[in-house]
């Protein structure tokens, strides 16, 4: 499992020097990863082994404090259990992301969601800024960043890898659509966790609310994982109350925006979908010129064919 499904495109590997900044005197601790099928950020695997963690950090610092760790922009930091790999890293850093999908104190595994791929931080400076997730694995937390190879799953080096999946796989999200002013909101899979502080314990109707995760039957009850106002929260599947459903590309992006939570962060995470669907858009776009110009060129080869009756 890869940080994105489908294939990922390195501009920029590991180890390399003097593109970002400093006057070429930068090293690139880590590896660009630029999802093409997908933008949506997973724990990866150690060279195919399921791994686990811990959150310990899910935020975004101000450039107006100081700290170098503006550069990232949002980013997540997950601590690796002891004992999984057989080598140094302990811990794993998602970067320059729009949107974080987990909070601190969140446990993770190998294909869960953690973000939103972005161009947040320093990576909004590049000339034509790009979204991508800058992929660092390290020992410590104020260590230098290491090979990360045994986590990407594919070399250290520019390129295209893995393979492509039908469309993209973000079109498939699911989502929770309320059907019901009974609906409940949890802080946690339990249903003696009301969260009274939002809405009075109450899921709004007709909202459709972003799923990260179905964490499978708790107490009897199915439960999701979903986003609520930029925050983690649970509801439990009832099929008088709400359904799991999927979304056109368009309302996908409105129900996302909806619940990302306010401010500037929000603004952002438009602005990085819009980018996002305009590469898309493109691609497709180049895709259908170059099959009608191969359908062409058959013609031609078949026409020249008969001319010379084979």
């Amino acid at each position: 499992m890869a940080i994105f499904k489908g294939r990922v495109r390195v501009r920029y590997g590991y180890g390399r020097w003097g593109y970002t900044r400093n006057n070429g005197k930068g090293w690139h601790g880590g590896s660009d990863e630029e999802g093409l099928d997908s933008t949506t950020i997973r724990m990866p695997d150690y060279k195919g082994k399921s791994i686990s963690g811990r959150v310990v950090t899910a935020r975004k610092v101000d450039r107006s404090t100081g700290s170098k760790t503006w550069e990232w922009g949002w980013y997540v930091c997950v601590e690796l259990d002891a004992g999984q790999t057989p080598d140094a890293v302990n811990y794993l850093y998602f970067c320059h992301n729009a949107r974080n999908l987990v909070s601190v104190g969140q446990r993770v595994k190998s294909g869960d969601a953690l973000a939103v791929m972005g161009s947040t931080g320093n990576a909004a400076l590049a000339s034509p800024p790009f979204a991508h997730c800058h992929f660092e694995v390290r020992a410590t937390a104020a260590g230098a960043g290491l090979d990360p190879t045994a986590y990407t799953g594919h070399p250290n080096a520019v390129g295209t890898y893995g393979t492509a999946i039908n469309g993209m796989e973000d079109d498939n999200m699911k989502f929770l659509k309320v059907t019901s002013g009974k609906c409940e909101v949890f802080t946690a899979p339990d249903v003696n966790a009301v969260d009274k502080h939002y809405n009075g314990g109450k899921l709004t109707e007709g909202v459709c609310y972003p799923v990260q995760a179905e964490v499978g039957s708790s107490g009897g009850y199915s439960w999701v994982r979903i986003f609520v106002a930029g925050v983690q929260r649970y509801a439990v599947v009832l099929a008088d109350r709400c359904q799991l459903v999927t979304l056109s590309p368009g309302d996908a992006f409105a129900a996302c925006v909806a619940q990302g939570g306010s401010g500037d962060g929000a603004e952002e995470f438009k602005a990085q979908v819009e980018q996002l669907t305009k590469e898309r858009d493109t691609a497709t776009q180049r895709a259908q010129r170059a099959e009608r110009q191969a359908g062409v060129y058959l013609q031609r080869i078949e026409s020249a064919k008969t001319a010379l009756g084979v």
